[in-house]
């Protein structure tokens, strides 16, 4: 592999990990959403709805050619840390266990994304010519 192609796929890998921050991103904010629906910090975590998402995102990656191993232990750290900020935000939401309208995750403020389309997305992470 010459230095210019490992340069070009360094470049491309650059690029989706940009693409799976803003995801990410997207998710948080529904996370900080969803902790507001909750009743308090000790209904924060769903065994049967966690297994339910584990089980399709190893089916996910199957279909995607995306190993396994990789994709199970991510999604189990990103279910914990979203349980961890939903835990946080609902601590701090006072006695009602409900958050105001618009309040952010902690250490995480919401930072408006730029729209994007699947198209665009899909286009900043195909395979070049």
């Amino acid at each position: 592999m010459s230095a210019a192609e490992l340069a070009a796929r360094r470049a491309r890998i650059d690029r989706i990990d940009a693409v799976l921050v803003r995801l990410l991103a997207a998710r948080q904010r529904q996370v900080a959403v969803i902790a507001g629906l909750k009743t308090g910090p000790d209904k924060v975590r769903d065994p049967e709805r966690i297994a339910v998402i584990l089980v399709r995102i190893g089916a996910a990656a199957r279909r995607c050619g995306l190993d396994e191993t990789i994709a199970v232990p991510v999604w189990r750290e990103l279910l914990e840390r979203s349980a961890q900020i939903q835990e946080a935000l609902l601590r701090r939401s006072g006695p009602t266990g409900r958050l105001d309208e618009g309040q952010a995750a902690p250490a995480s403020p919401s930072i408006p994304s730029p729209r994007r389309s699947s198209m665009q997305v899909a286009s900043a992470v195909e395979e070049p010519s």
